[in-house]
């Protein structure tokens, strides 16, 4: 999922082999071979990238050597939120600049739409991290958005292989709903075009989200839905804090809320 309004084809059209990512303990394979990166990274088998500063080599001696100076152990911002070992921080593109341009970077290798990657000056991103007994906070994803647009509450969101399945994709979805609120808009959306992983990231949040609510409904909080289906998914997003025709979008593409022949939503 990106900003990206760009019809550029950034992926390569060669059949070579994409490069492998070594990050701190991890090593995984990317995505996308990005004409936007580096060329020296698509002649290569690995690239070498430091869990807590990003700088990214192609030697295996210059990243150990790297490592033995780096002195940075944590993102260059504010920490806005932490659970356990779990820790996101909210950068500034425009006062982290080489940092920023880094996380953009190496969203191109995974997210095949991404090609905003020097107007980082434009953008907060929100840098999810796992943190060890020493204080030090290793890189596992971010999200971005556009300044003073708050109702577009996300643009683009990547969470390294290594870390997924873990619940942090939808936990990166609700901060970004969560910053919508606190700047008083109550239907924040992402930006469009979702990407594959993306859609099913929202479709995920979405589901759990209205399952939840309907969970914990009391009795005293009928629906009337008076034989409306619409009128029970306008109740929703208004009750959920949900951007409507978004998520009728989503609905569409990925079917999560069928109609049925009864008054009731099925979850799927």
């Amino acid at each position: 999922m990106t900003n990206d309004t760009s019809k550029i084809n950034n992926t390569s059209t060669t059949n070579k082999a994409r490069p492998w990512i070594q990050t701190g303990r991890y090593e995984f394979e990317t995505v996308c071979r990005t004409t936007l990166c580096p060329k020296e990274w698509l002649q290569v088998e690995k690239i070498y990238v430091c869990e807590y500063c990003l700088k990214t080599t192609i030697q295996a001696t210059s990243a150990r050597r790297h490592r033995t100076k780096c002195t940075q152990t944590r993102p260059p911002g504010c920490l806005i939120y932490i659970q356990n070992d779990v820790n996101i921080f909210e950068v500034c593109g425009w006062k982290a600049k080489t940092y920023c341009e880094d996380l953009c970077l190496l969203a191109t290798l995974f997210i095949e739409s991404k090609v905003e990657i020097k107007n980082v000056h434009r953008f907060r991103f929100y840098v999810l991290t796992v943190c060890h007994n020493d204080n030090q906070y290793e890189f596992a994803g971010f999200f971005s958005k556009l300044q003073y647009q708050e109702r577009l509450n996300l643009s683009c969101l990547l969470i390294l292989p290594p870390y997924r399945n873990r619940g942090f994709g939808s936990l990166m979805v609700h901060i970004s709903y969560a910053l919508s609120r606190l700047a008083n808009i109550h239907t924040g959306t992402p930006e469009r075009p979702l990407s594959t992983q993306g859609l099913l990231c929202y479709r995920k949040y979405w589901k759990s989200k209205i399952f939840d609510y309907l969970l914990t409904k009391t009795n005293d909080e009928q629906i009337a839905i008076n034989g409306s289906y619409l009128f029970y998914r306008l109740y929703l997003c208004q009750r959920l804090n949900l951007n409507y025709s978004s998520l009728i979008k989503m609905n569409e593409e990925y079917p999560c809320l069928p109609a049925t022949d009864r008054y009731s939503i099925k979850i799927t």
